[in-house]
């Protein structure tokens, strides 16, 4: 963080780059419009170059004058002997009437007909293999958890300065702190103590341990107020205020495609500069631990409930 950035400021850029840590290997679609795969020269089929050189020949047949007839030259035949002949005088015979000659029509060129082309059976390419998918992280469908499926309800709450959202299906209630948690021994720093509330002995977390970078927090040392329970578990995420509630699309949110630093993170909501908890995934790291982030000590929380 710069030495001019207001708390804020950095809050905003620390959300910003919370999807870019995670989806590193992601190509944007703004690369992908700027670089326009250049499509190769449209091939013709084989069907549409024979119908083509069909029709060329043919025009060609129609416009191209016939050949003229040639006259056909005979060997000139050699002449015969004369024979002398008496001369004989005959009567002049009538000459014959002519007889009227039948007008007959000259026959129309037969017209070259376009042989229709044979249809060609074109065999289809084999399919392309499609690279394997990442896994979707478990409780989700279709790139997304199985609660945004549809339009969904989220509860605001800010963090130390940043703003987190939990869907309301997955909200257990709202629990103010009026006094301090009880300790346990043996557990993580992250563990703030035990709160009994509803009759429910609620897990205190520090979540800002679990979602901010150490210099963020030391920028906001304002003390939890209360504590968001998620879902039917034992945990409760601490907050500094509860901001409203909204209701969202699901393209609005710019989910995560893999699971990266932060499986907590669902995805971010850069309209309201907020980002979305994986409620199921929070819960199994509280369980699990992550990276330096140790896992709570089930024995012990397991002994106080039987209690």
């Amino acid at each position: 963080m710069s030495w001019h950035e207001t708390p804020q400021q950095a809050i905003e850029g620390y959300l910003e780059a919370l999807l870019s840590d995670d989806d590193g290997h992601d190509l944007d679609l703004e690369d992908l419009y700027s670089q326009p795969a250049s499509s190769p020269p449209r091939e013709e089929s084989h069907q549409g170059r024979h119908l083509s050189d069909s029709l060329a020949r043919a025009r060609q047949a129609a416009t191209q004058p016939e050949e003229e007839s040639k006259p056909v030259a005979f060997e000139e035949a050699e002449p015969a002997p004369q024979v002398l002949m008496p001369e004989l005088k005959f009567a002049p015979e009538p000459e014959p009437e002519p007889k009227p000659q039948p007008v007959v029509e000259p026959e129309p060129e037969p017209v070259a007909k376009v042989a229709d082309p044979e249809p060609e059976v074109v065999a289809k390419p084999p399919a392309e293999k499609t690279p394997d998918q990442p896994p979707s992280p478990p409780g989700w469908k279709d790139g997304r958890p199985v609660w945004a499926q549809e339009r969904f309800e989220c509860l605001l709450f800010k963090v130390k300065g940043l703003t987190l959202a939990v869907p309301l299906v997955e909200l257990g209630g709202i629990i103010k702190i009026d006094r301090e948690p009880t300790p346990l021994f043996g557990q993580p720093d992250w563990f703030l103590g035990m709160l009994r509330a509803n009759d429910i002995n609620v897990c205190m977390v520090d979540t800002a341990q679990w979602v901010l970078p150490p210099a963020l927090i030391e920028k906001h040392p304002e003390t939890y107020k209360l504590i968001i329970r998620i879902h039917d578990s034992v945990w409760g995420l601490a907050c500094n205020e509860v901001d409203r509630s909204i209701s969202l699309e699901p393209d609005q949110v710019r989910w995560r495609t893999s699971l990266g630093k932060r499986p907590w993170l669902a995805g971010t909501v850069i309209e309201h500069m907020c980002a979305l908890i994986d409620v199921a995934a929070f819960d199994r790291l509280l369980k699990e631990g992550h990276g330096q982030m140790e896992p709570a000590n089930l024995s012990a929380l397991n002994k106080i409930d039987s209690e």
